[in-house]
C-alpha cells in the first residue's frame, strides 16, 4: 500500500528515492541506497530485504543478482514488491501475486516508479512523466514525480507519511528527509525540502572540511 520512485542524475552522479504510503513512518521501513544502487521492499514490507540487496550489490554490482537475492531471502514472496535501481543500466522490479491492485512497476528515463494499492492505473505513468519533465536537484525531481502520482490517483487510502533521500558524492546523503505523520505528507515534505536544499551544501562542507565550515547559526539564520 505504497508508491515509490527511484531516480538518478548522470551529470552529478546523485542517486536517490522517494516513498509515500497510507501508514505512518514509511521512511523507517521502505527504501535503502548505497553508492550505485537503490533497493525497495514494499507492499507487505520486510525491511530486512534491503541489506540483503545492498550486500549483493556490493559483492557483484549486478542488478539481476540483487533482485534474485532479495527474492530468495523473502518469506511469502507473493506479498512482496521489490525494486532494484542501479546508477547505470536497466532497473528491475518484481510484484508478487498477492499485492493489491493497481500494482506494478514502470521504468522511465533515469527513473523507476513502483506501487501497489494505487487509486488508478495512471499513477505510475504520471510519476515517470513528472520526474522526466521536472528540473533542478534530483530530490526536487523525485518530489515532482511523487506529487504527479498523487494527482493522478495516489493510493486508495489517505496518505500519512513520506520520505525523500538522495546520496551524493563521498557517500554523503545530501537529502534525507521524512514526514512521519501528516494528513498532507507529500506537500509537507516538499516544503521541508525547499527549506533544506539551500543549506545542504554548507552541511556537506561541515562533513568534508570542518575547518572551512561556517557556524551553524550562520547557516540557519
Amino acid at each position: 500500500m505504497t508508491y515509490s520512485l527511484a531516480g538518478r542524475d548522470p551529470e552529478t552522479g546523485d542517486i536517490g528515492f522517494a516513498v509515500t504510503t497510507s501508514s505512518v513512518c514509511v521512511g523507517a521501513r521502505v527504501g535503502a541506497v548505497t553508492d550505485g544502487c537503490v533497493v525497495f521492499s514494499q507492499a507487505r514490507t520486510d525491511p530486512r530485504l534491503h541489506p540483503v540487496g545492498l550486500r549483493k550489490w556490493e559483492e557483484t554490482g549486478d542488478a539481476g543478482q540483487v533482485l534474485d537475492a532479495m527474492k530468495t531471502a523473502a518469506t511469502a514472496l507473493h506479498w512482496r514488491q521489490l525494486g532494484v535501481f542501479p546508477a547505470t543500466g536497466e532497473p528491475l522490479h518484481f510484484t508478487g501475486s498477492s499485492c493489491l491492485d493497481s500494482a506494478g512497476g514502470l521504468v522511465g528515463k533515469e527513473c523507476l516508479a513502483l506501487g501497489n494499492f494505487l487509486g488508478s492505473d495512471a499513477v505510475l505513468p504520471a510519476m515517470v512523466q513528472g520526474f522526466e519533465t521536472a528540473s533542478g536537484h534530483l530530490a526536487t525531481r523525485l518530489m515532482a514525480g511523487m506529487l504527479a502520482g498523487e494527482a493522478a490517483g495516489s493510493e486508495r487510502d489517505p496518505l500519512q507519511s513520506a520520505t525523500v533521500v538522495v546520496l551524493g558524492a563521498d557517500h554523503l546523503k545530501d537529502v534525507d528527509l521524512r514526514m512521519d505523520s501528516s494528513t498532507t505528507p507529500l506537500q509537507d515534505l516538499m516544503d521541508l525540502l525547499v527549506a533544506w536544499l539551500p543549506k545542504a551544501p554548507a552541511y556537506r562542507v561541515r562533513a568534508i572540511d570542518p575547518d572551512a565550515a561556517e557556524m551553524s547559526s550562520k547557516i540557519e539564520h
